[in-house]
């Protein structure tokens, strides 16, 4: 099939014949266009991503628009012809925008369903380049500035990049030149453009910029001893996370991974002799008149610390459960925070992910300062967020959203390792998700998705096999909207359990076989409240469920009652997370307007 030879349209008397443009496009991508012309020696085709290429007939030539058109999932209509747009892209200087963090108008956003492929290529290639000249911003930011000479990918073309990382993570940009001295004038210009006074930069090849080879942080930051920086008393107390592209990989399992296995034995009917339940609320919240909140989650450090994320409609706070003092907020959602989640990671650093109604997902440090990753592939409000961290990778991402997907993200590469369909945008929506890593070292992902007015359906699947593992169905005698939640967790006996709150029941199921464990009647009038998984030390699993103006916590093989909280007020959002203590206690967590930020409890029971 003719691919047709490089032209440059700029220096090339040619004649436009006609122009098409994307109706609609991604949240990552832009308005993509397609010229078609005459030119010299034959036609011409030219495309804002794929540049401009000369064909020898009329018919190569639109055999040419209808390959690159497929190249996009989205309809095209014709447009007034118009070269201005392509040389926002491609300059008439030769110069070309490839990459841009804070701006969609790039190559990158032009390549369409090739656009991963593409810029790993160009990133192979910048990576196989000479740096010619090099700026190192201060070490709190941790970016670069440089000047590259690399192997254009597509072509073989020797051109000179100007990479610009001011905040190492945070921003992004990267244009390239034909000509050394066009590109050597413009890292001078971004080099001087990004001065900061107080922020000096730690190195640079120009002789009249300041540079302190020292790089001290300002007052009140501090440096840790494996160079991390943030602010003193955070440091002290918590280990924090800076924006990094390698994040530290989940340990290998101690041994072979083993196969899945269902429960051991029938559910012991015996419930425990006592339970202690203790208010551990910390009294710096006891006068707190923050709003409710949406969605909340809880973490185990390493060093035995909890701590509490929080997800209110306009940001997200990460407090200590100890003394209840608030170590970081974050904001940055166009619209309300719609759902939390913290993972740590195998260096004992903690992360957070935050879902919001603008159709985003992000992942945070506790440094708060700008995300290191956003998660655009939604295009519905993203109702939950989950972390799971299989061995020998990074963590997982799992998003679930008003568009009917569940997605598992590679937060480092912000690219998606699966996509799980369950039905049509707008109708079926992804309530909650929840998410674990299995004993042979699968990850099983669980979504509790609403299908209508009278059923709700929760999915389990093998996410890193791709394959559906159960669908269990709620049938409802009325009609209306419901919020079906769902949890998962993995036991030491190579079982797990899958947890549902929908159609006025709390629903635990045998993960592996699919076989009922227990049913409950769950708290509140809408029986479509929060639900949380914890296991205890002898293999037993509490669920606790919330709902109307009730929280309540069971031993799922006997049906006991471990404890019940009563609360001041309802809300349509009742968040609830629960983790288990190495001492064999439970530390839960639930938020209600009038118990903000939320209330603590902890829970010993005696077998």
């Amino acid at each position: 099939m003719d691919q047709g030879t490089v032209i440059d349209l700029e220096h090339e008397a040619h004649e436009p014949v006609a122009q098409w443009e994307l109706r609609e496009h991604g949240p990552v991508d832009m308005v993509v266009r397609i010229q078609v012309g005459i030119v010299d020696g034959g036609w011409y085709v030219r495309h804002q991503g794929f540049g401009d290429r000369r064909f020898a007939d009329k018919t190569a030539a639109w055999q040419a628009v209808r390959r690159l058109m497929g190249q996009h999932d989205a309809p095209w209509e014709r447009a007034d012809v118009d070269s201005e747009p392509f040389r926002v892209l491609c300059r008439p200087d030769g110069s070309r925008v490839l990459y841009d963090t804070h701006d969609d108008e790039t190559l990158h956003a032009c390549w369409g369903t090739r656009q991963d492929e593409r810029w790993d290529a160009y990133l192979a290639a910048l990576n196989a380049g000479e740096t010619l000249r090099s700026t190192k911003t201060h070490a709190l930011l941790g970016g670069t500035i440089e000047l590259i000479e690399y192997r254009d990918p597509v072509d073989g073309t020797q051109r000179f990049a100007v990479s610009t990382a001011v905040e190492a993570g945070a921003d992004w940009r990267v244009v390239d030149y034909r000509e050394r001295g066009t590109a050597d004038a413009q890292y001078e210009q971004e080099v001087r453009d990004n001065t900061d006074p107080v922020l000096p930069y730690l190195s640079s090849d120009i002789i009249d910029v300041r540079v302190s080879r020292r790089s001290r942080p300002p007052k009140g930051l501090s440096v840790s001893p494996s160079g991390e920086i943030g602010e003193t008393e955070d440091l002290e107390y918590l280990g924090l996370l800076p924006p990094r592209k390698n994040w530290p990989r989940t340990p290998a399992a101690a041994g072979r991974p083993r196969p899945v296995c269902g429960m051991t034995a029938r559910p012991r009917n015996w419930g425990p002799k006592e339970v202690n339940v203790q208010d551990v609320t910390p009294q710096a919240w006891r006068d707190v008149t923050d709003p409710p909140p949406n969605d909340l989650a809880l973490a185990a450090l390493p060093d035995g610390r909890y701590l509490l994320g929080l997800a209110d409609d306009a940001a997200t706070h990460v407090l200590g459960t100890r003394d209840g003092r608030r170590l970081c907020t974050v904001a940055g959602h166009a619209e309300r925070v719609l759902s939390v989640g913290l993972t740590v990671l195998a260096d004992g650093e903690m992360v957070l992910a935050t879902g919001g109604q603008d159709h985003e997902a992000r992942v945070w440090t506790t440094r708060g300062i700008e995300p290191v990753a956003e998660l655009s592939g939604h295009r519905g409000p993203v109702n939950s967020v989950a972390w799971a961290a299989p061995p020998g990778n990074v963590p997982w991402l799992v998003t679930g959203s008003d568009d009917a997907t569940v997605r598992v993200w590679n937060p480092v590469t912000q690219e998606t390792r699966a996509v799980f369909e369950v039905g049509t945008p707008s109708i079926d929506l992804v309530w909650s998700v929840a998410a674990a890593v299995r004993s042979d070292g699968h990850v099983c992902v669980v979504a509790g998705i609403d299908g209508g007015s009278t059923s709700s359906t929760v999915y389990v699947w093998d996410a890193t096999a791709g394959t559906l593992a159960h669908e269990f169905v709620f049938e409802y005698a009325d009609p209306g909207l419901r919020t079906p939640h769902v949890a998962v967790a993995t036991l030491a006996d190579r079982s797990l359990r899958v947890a549902a709150a929908a159609g006025g029941v709390v629903r635990v199921w045998d993960g592996h076989t699919g076989e009922v464990v227990r049913t409950f009647a769950a708290p509140g009038s809408s029986g479509d409240g929060s639900v949380a998984l914890a296991v205890l030390p002898d293999l037993r699993v509490a669920v606790a469920a919330t709902g109307g103006r009730r929280t309540l916590v069971w031993d799922t093989e006997s049906g006991a009652v471990l404890a019940e909280l009563n609360h001041t007020a309802e809300g349509w959002r009742v968040p609830v997370d629960m983790v288990a203590q190495p001492d064999g206690a439970l530390l839960l967590a639930t938020g209600r307007e009038g118990d903000t930020p939320a209330r603590l409890l902890r829970l010993s029971p005696y077998w």
